[in-house]
């Protein structure tokens, strides 16, 4: 068996991003930019105020000063100040020419046309001409994810379209003749199929297209003609360990897909299964629900990061542990479910109760996985994979 850290880098060294596609700003919220974008001019274009206040030329002051009229943002440039004079001026405005710092208005004594400033010791109030970007200077680099902020830089220098890393195509499969539709009353030997879910809800959000969710006997030839259908990522959920009905690899293997790992040294998960062919990537996920989530936050996250062009994210961090389920130490990496929460200015984390690979339950509050291994310690601080932003109790 090979260890999680090793199958991460094989994931990571066999998986492409998509090719690149052209969307507006208002579709490219969470997408990966995929070259360098540059300021269309300088920022800001001239010198511009920081406050309500009083434009002052350089070397002036204090004392009195008459006012000559007052700049509004928006207003014309061209305005000049001569000596002794002063203008009202106000945030975002363009200051006029000679202008050398901004006194705020909360500073100032004022009759009628008449100003007097005691105090000139506080800070200019000026965003100097070019002092945030000059044109043709690179503001966001190729590999950015483009967030609010990001979007608001592009929105800033015009550019209304932008490059970025093309969305994913998903198939998945469920296997297993047991599984019946969650609509669906279980007979005898069944169960309803949670995987389809499941893996629908950890995809949303991820600007992933799902073209096919669906059940798959446990027949192998079925199996087969099902997974042989045009996708970026193919997941197959069930069918992953040794069984008698156990044909995922099988199915990858004749449809030419090259094995990376069929093991790895992963507790739940163990049975989980990398394959590629060319461009195209596939898992077999071991069925059991909490395999399947596991799974999902420590590798196949990683194989959906990497064809979005996003660094593949692993938020390992170490947190105080408080309360639930003692860990013992296993010679297994171990990700044990677990709740993060605020409590007093610091994050806890808690471990929930965890029975069985297939205790769907166990996830109901899941934010949060412990990891736990023969060298890990499970009391005090412990590693944590955060899944989600923890609430405050």
């Amino acid at each position: 068996m090979i260890s999680l850290s090793e199958a991460r880098q094989l994931i990571s060294d066999h998986v492409r991003p998509r090719a690149l596609v052209t969307v507006s700003l208002k579709d490219a919220a969470g997408r990966v930019l995929a070259e360098a974008v540059s300021a269309d001019s300088d920022y800001p274009t001239g010198d511009r105020s920081m406050m309500d206040g009083y434009a002052i030329r350089a070397g002036e002051g204090p004392g009195e000063f008459r006012m000559t009229g007052e700049v509004a943002a928006g207003n014309a440039r061209g305005l000049a100040l001569g000596p002794g004079e002063t203008m009202r001026v106000f945030t975002g405005a363009v200051v006029p020419e000679g202008t050398g710092r901004v006194v705020k208005q909360e500073d100032v004594q004022k009759d009628g046309l008449r100003i007097i400033i005691s105090d000139m010791s506080g800070p200019r109030f000026l965003r100097e001409h070019a002092s945030e970007a000059r044109i043709g200077q690179t503001v966001l680099a190729a590999g950015t994810l483009l967030g609010p902020a990001e979007l608001s830089v592009l929105a800033q220098i015009g550019a209304t379209t932008c490059q970025v890393t093309g969305a994913p195509v998903i198939r998945h499969l469920a296997t297993g003749a047991e599984l019946v539709a969650p609509e669906e009353k279980p007979g005898v030997g069944q169960i309803r199929d949670t995987n389809s879910t499941l893996m629908a809800a950890q995809i949303a959000g991820l600007h992933v297209t799902l073209a096919h969710s669906q059940r798959a006997p446990d027949d192998l030839d079925r199996l087969v003609v099902l997974a042989d259908q045009p996708s970026d990522l193919l997941l197959i959920s069930g069918g992953a360990s040794v069984g008698d009905y156990d044909f995922g690899a099988e199915a990858l293997r004749r449809l030419g897909y090259q094995i990376h790992f069929d093991r790895v040294n992963l507790r739940p998960g163990k049975p989980l299964t990398f394959a590629t062919k060319g461009d195209q990537a596939a898992f077999v996920i071991p069925g059991n629900p909490v395999s399947h989530f596991v799974c999902w936050h420590v590798a196949i996250r990683c194989a959906v990061e990497k064809m979005l062009g996003r660094m593949p994210s692993w938020g390992l961090v170490m947190f105080k542990s408080q309360g639930g389920e003692a860990l013992a130490p296993d010679p297994r990496e171990t990700w044990w479910p677990a709740r993060a929460f605020v409590q007093e200015g610091q994050i806890l984390v808690t471990p929930l109760r965890w029975s069985s690979s297939g205790n769907t339950f166990a996830l109901a509050t899941t934010n949060a996985l412990v990891r736990v291994n023969a060298k890990s310690p499970c009391e005090g601080f412990v590693e944590t994979l955060l899944l989600d932003v923890p609430n405050a109790l």
